[in-house]
């Protein structure tokens, strides 16, 4: 089968791509923002380079962008190629069997005016917030559903989702739910596992922007102040906002949290080793699918505390049992006493750990890839 994949260049969308390399389909890849092709994928039929100027750049063009949207993606066409202009061209060239596009608002919008014009079968992939954050907008909403009204079949990494896009005009083939990425090696996520007596790290997703409330987290720390000190504090991945109120934090109670910075991450290699000695590993948002830091830090033992939006957490995390779920994602006092919970009771710990490692195994990239294959060959006997 040809497939030509409409994704963003990150390291989940090679993943899954990857999971067809020597398969028998003939894979294609475009971004529709026309980023350097992403190293892992240089195997594929790969589009980059496509976007060229018609006119010069025009004083201010960059300002109606950001101010009048709306009015930007009306004269677009006039000023450059276009994502749509771009992939209209070369579904009539390509003539794939299918067009999978992975994420909603920059890769799969697009594809509508395409829509318009041509006839495609259409496979999306539901990403993080796509769907669950960008439906209280007006203007996305009346987008999303134009392309859940089109697509035949919806891949997601949760049953939020499914459900969301059903209720949003969805009436096409719901695939089995698969990690954003696909499977994970888990050789190389459990060899840096230590038991859980020995672990001594409390590990702190640090975004806090529209979606994450890594602030929340911190301040959660203030109410448990006497016992959080006996622990190793890391935050990864951390925004300019939250490095600041750590350093107030180290300095009004003389705390030792250490961090990595957005511009300055930890390698995947070492996060994983963090993973694998964290006590607990606690991710916060308003707003998320199924977070692969999740995945990772239970793949690497360590005990998650994680946000619920959209109750989505709970398809993998049973509250009090494997894990345990933030109720309320902007309440510090909450937050705290889950952390507490957890730092009291080694036994629960223990127990989820094993329960975690026993699902780690549904998760292994050779089930998960067997079983991706698998719907790719059922959608071609479909063709």
């Amino acid at each position: 089968m040809k497939i030509l994949f409409v994704c963003q260049q990150y390291i989940h969308s090679a993943r899954w791509i990857n999971q067809l390399k020597d398969s028998h389909h003939e894979v294609y890849v475009f971004d529709c923002l026309d980023r350097e092709i992403h190293p892992d994928l240089k195997w594929t039929n790969y589009i980059e380079n496509w976007s060229k100027r018609k006119i010069p750049y025009i004083k201010g063009e960059e300002r109606l962008k950001k101010k009048k949207p709306a009015f930007y993606e009306k004269i677009e066409n006039i000023l450059q190629v276009t994502a749509s202009e771009k992939l209209k061209e070369l579904i009539e060239e390509i003539k794939p069997d299918l067009v999978h596009s992975m994420e909603m608002q920059s890769e799969t919008y697009p594809l509508v005016k395409v829509r318009q014009k041509l006839p495609f079968v259409w496979a999306y992939s539901s990403w993080g917030s796509d769907i669950y954050h960008y439906q209280n907008d007006a203007k996305h909403l009346k987008k999303i559903r134009s392309v859940l009204n089109q697509v035949n079949y919806f891949f997601s990494d949760n049953s939020r989702d499914i459900s969301l896009a059903k209720e949003n005009g969805f009436s096409g083939d719901s695939m089995p739910i698969f990690p954003g990425g696909g499977g994970y090696d888990l050789m190389k996520y459990q060899e840096h596992i230590q038991p859980v007596k020995q672990r001594k790290t409390i590990l702190i997703k640090g975004y806090h922007h529209w979606a994450g409330r890594a602030l929340h987290v911190l301040e959660a720390l203030k109410f448990i102040i006497d016992v959080i000190k006996a622990y190793d504090l890391y935050v990864y991945s951390a925004h300019q906002i939250v490095i600041d109120k750590i350093e107030e934090l180290n300095t009004e109670y003389n705390l030792n949290i250490h961090y990595s910075s957005r511009s300055d991450e930890l390698t995947h290699e070492d996060l994983l080793k963090k993973f694998g000695k964290a006590k607990i590993a606690i991710g916060n948002s308003v707003t998320d699918g199924i977070p692969n830091t999740l995945l990772e830090s239970m793949l690497c033992g360590a005990f998650p505390i994680q946000s619920n939006p959209g109750n989505v957490t709970e398809d993998y995390i049973e509250n009090g049992i494997n894990g345990l779920l933030i109720d309320d994602p902007e309440n510090s006092r909450n937050i705290a006493d889950k952390i507490l919970e957890a730092l009291k009771n080694e036994a629960l710990l223990e127990k989820a750990f094993e329960i975690n490692q026993e699902k780690a195994k549904e998760l292994a990239c050779t089930s998960i890839q067997k079983k991706v294959l698998e719907t790719y060959k059922k959608i071609e006997e479909e063709l």
